[in-house]
């Protein structure tokens, strides 16, 4: 249904409403006074008085919308609503004394039917002024709130552009660090004599490869997808470091289906092996659990490798990890948090929190 006849609908309905009503009022005032008045003529009367305010009320709207009085026009507006009133009253007040006419039955010809419309017309201006008033601001109050909630969805769809912009530039980010991580892996391979293991490793990269780009334009992913990612990538460490690296990556059903920013754990994964485990001569663990926790999903990456020495610097303020609390506040805001720390036992482990969202494949964001 559009607009307009939804518009013609209502005010039908409106006025017709309140000559019933009225009518209703005018038969039982009536009676309380000793005066029988059937209820039918009662309501007709009213009918007859008040159904021209029908059509009125859409030119009166139409005009409205056509001539707004505001701040800016308000000097040019104003004067075509000062010379409406009248003319607008005299119409309904015409169209009056011809629905009584036609309910009587009796016929005076035009010159008598606009004489009285005048008539009635200069008697009722001021009801007249009243009504179109009352019409014209509930029409320009319409009109401005719809352009208010026009204005609010265009700035919201602006804010919701520029940060799906901001979380591709971050995701696009973070691609090419992890790649080139991968890549120095495979060169330090072949510098240590290594060929075919860094040949295993390129058809490897490959596959991984391909898994990266396939997330290039999404907002989200599943978290099992991310997880054979990130098993992926420790696939290739575990060749580097032979028996020096064992891994565990384990998560609930439920969590499973929650999603997840795409390379989410890489950087964190990456930071456990750069920070845990290559820094010591023994071997080490890297662990990732994933599991709910309170409708939320909670991850954890731990190593046991030294934790944070005193003196170094801070193993939560790389690139990688800025950049995933920087995507994580793009699309959770404060529902999602990132903490890193030492672990009483020793070692060390990132945490990720954020808000259990189930995915599906109609929810993705494209780009």
């Amino acid at each position: 249904m559009s607009t307009r006849l939804r518009v013609v609908l209502g005010v039908s309905a409106l006025w017709t409403l309140v000559g019933v009503v009225s009518g209703t009022q005018a038969a039982i005032g009536a009676s309380m006074q000793g005066d029988a008045v059937p209820f039918g003529p009662a309501v007709r009367t009213a009918l007859v008085n008040l159904l021209p305010w029908i059509p009125a009320t859409l030119a009166v709207v139409a005009l409205t919308l056509r001539f707004p009085v505001t701040r800016a026009t308000w000097t040019r507006t104003l004067w075509i609503h000062l010379a409406a009133i009248p003319l607008v009253t005299l119409g309904v007040n015409v169209l009056v004394v011809l629905g009584f006419w036609t309910v009587s039955g009796s016929f005076q010809g035009p010159g008598t039917l606009l004489r009285q419309g005048a008539f009635w017309a200069t008697i009722r201006l001021h009801v007249g002024v009243m009504i179109y008033v009352a019409i014209a601001g509930v029409t320009q109050a319409a009109r401005y709130f719809e352009a208010t909630r026009a204005r609010e969805l265009h700035v919201a769809r602006l804010e919701g552009q520029l940060a799906r912009a901001r979380l591709q530039a971050l995701n696009a980010q973070i691609r090419p660090h992890f790649l080139f991580n991968t890549l120095h892996t495979i060169g330090q391979l072949w510098r240590s004599g290594r060929s075919e293991e860094a040949d295993g490793l390129l058809d490897r990269l490959g596959s991984l490869f391909q898994r990266v780009q396939s997330t290039a334009s999404e907002a989200e992913v599943p978290l099992e997808e991310e997880l054979a990612l990130v098993r992926e990538y420790l696939a290739i460490e575990q060749v580097r470091f032979r028996d020096r690296l064992s891994t565990d990556v384990r998560a609930t059903r439920e969590a499973l289906a929650c999603s997840v920013p795409p390379l989410l754990l890489q950087p964190l994964v990456e930071n456990a092996v750069r920070h845990g485990i290559s820094v010591s001569s023994k071997a080490g663990r890297v662990e990732v659990d994933a599991r709910m926790t309170d409708r939320r999903l909670r991850i954890d990456v731990r190593d046991d490798g030294p934790g944070l020495v005193e003196g170094a610097a801070s193993r939560g303020s790389g690139t990688g990890l800025s950049n995933t609390r920087e995507r994580l506040a793009e699309l959770y805001g404060g529902g999602a948090v990132l903490e890193t720390g030492s672990e009483p036992e020793g070692g060390f482990r990132a945490r990720v929190e954020l808000p259990a969202r189930p995915w599906s494949v109609a929810e993705r964001t494209r780009g």
